[in-house]
């Protein structure tokens, strides 16, 4: 059995995300890929997506 690519690992993740009922955007897709790139650290991106949401709530 092959290994799993990086963005198949991310595609599995996303559908589990999905039948459990989140919705995926391209704004979490994009969150994983910078996670998974190193290019920011999970306590950042926690911090980053709550400001998200506080400033869509108003």
């Amino acid at each position: 059995m092959a290994p799993i690519t990086r963005e198949q690992a991310l595609e599995n993740a996303l559908a589990s995300s999905r039948i459990e009922g989140y919705e995926v955007t391209e704004q979490t897709r994009a969150d994983c890929r910078r996670l998974m790139d190193g290019k920011v650290d999970a306590r950042t991106l926690a911090a980053e997506i709550l400001a998200r949401r506080k400033a869509q709530q108003g």
